[in-house]
Parts: structure tokens; C-alpha cells; sequence
């Protein structure tokens, strides 16, 4: 239904694959790109789910070790592009980018990031640092982690064409704890 009260709204009825979308538009006063924000407002679209190491959420990373950033399972809904058309606007969303932001007063800018495997350790054991995307801290605590992904959505009908942008963020918390080294001498 229309909102309430209000008259000179226009329900446009359209077919995305075998869904069909019903929007409500102020008929003389719409304008393209508020038909744009309409047809945005309908495709589902979600925050990215966060790579990180660790990859348990309850293992502690240590003071001076790399923490490695990345989207995690990437897809159309979580990175794009969603391509929709409807109501006589085309439309397509996708992440341009993701900030970090770790908590500890650091923000970073990034892209996709790279995931973190096992094997990528140095030969001595040692966390190697990511060639993309990644943070290390200098103090213990806990840190809640939050990725905030820069959606662009590129629109065009009617003659006119425009970009909307819009974030979707997510967190997750990360323990840092610090190791402490205790030399012992031997006993004869």
C-alpha cells in the first residue's frame, strides 16, 4: 500500500527472473534517480563476512604478529555486481572498496584482500605478512574489528544516469595477547 494519508503515489509492478518487485513512487514528483533508490531498496544485499586470522574467533592472536584481512566467500550479494532492471531503471551494485577499522585506532582501505592458508607460513614458522591487506598490534586487549564495505550502485534510465553510494558494515571481535619469553639456566 501507499503510505498513509498521502495520495499521488504510483505502483509499479515488474519482473526480475521469476520474482516479481512492487514499488511505490510519488507519481509527478519522482524524479529517475528516485526510482533508482526505489529499485536499490528492493535487491537484497548483505555485509561481506570477514576473513581474518586467526580464523577461529576464539583463538588469540599475539602482539607483533600479522593479522591478515580479507572478504570472505565473496558473492553477488556480499560484493557484487547485483545487476537489476525494473520500473524502466538498470541498475548495478557493487563494492568498490572496504575499510577496516581495527580497533585499535588503525583504518584501513583495501580491496578484496587475500585469504590466509596455512601453507603461506614462513619455513621458520612465522606468520608472513599479507601482500594485500593486513594490521599488526602493538598492545594486548580486545578488539572489535569492523568492516565496512563502499557499495557504488550505477544507474541509468529515462535519458539520465547517476551512482548511489551506500555502506554495509559488519564486526567481529579479536583477542590480542602478548608472549612472554622466560630464560631458564640448566641444572648440573
Amino acid at each position: 500500500d501507499p503510505p498513509p494519508g498521502e495520495s499521488g503515489w504510483v505502483q509499479v509492478r515488474c519482473m526480475e527472473g521469476s520474482l516479481q518487485l512492487v514499488l511505490w513512487v510519488e507519481g509527478a514528483a519522482s524524479s529517475p534517480e528516485q526510482i533508482a533508490r526505489s529499485v536499490l531498496a528492493q535487491v537484497t544485499l548483505r555485509p561481506i563476512q570477514i576473513g581474518l586470522t586467526p580464523l577461529d574467533p576464539d583463538v588469540m592472536t599475539v602482539v607483533g604478529m600479522p593479522v591478515w584481512l580479507w572478504v570472505d566467500e565473496p558473492s553477488q550479494t556480499t560484493w557484487g555486481p547485483a545487476t537489476i532492471s525494473a520500473a524502466g531503471i538498470t541498475l548495478t551494485a557493487e563494492v568498490e572498496s572496504v575499510t577496516w577499522t581495527m580497533g585499535d585506532g588503525a583504518r584501513l582501505r583495501c580491496g578484496k584482500g587475500t585469504p590466509w592458508r596455512p601453507s603461506m607460513e614462513n619455513r621458520d614458522g612465522s606468520a608472513q605478512v599479507s601482500p594485500t591487506c593486513g594490521h599488526m598490534y602493538e598492545r594486548q586487549g580486545n578488539y572489535e574489528v569492523r568492516a565496512r564495505s563502499n557499495w557504488v550502485a550505477r544507474w541509468s534510465g529515462y535519458g539520465q544516469s547517476g551512482t548511489i553510494p551506500f555502506s554495509l558494515s559488519t564486526t567481529r571481535g579479536l583477542r590480542v595477547g602478548e608472549l612472554q619469553v622466560i630464560v631458564t639456566r640448566g641444572s648440573r
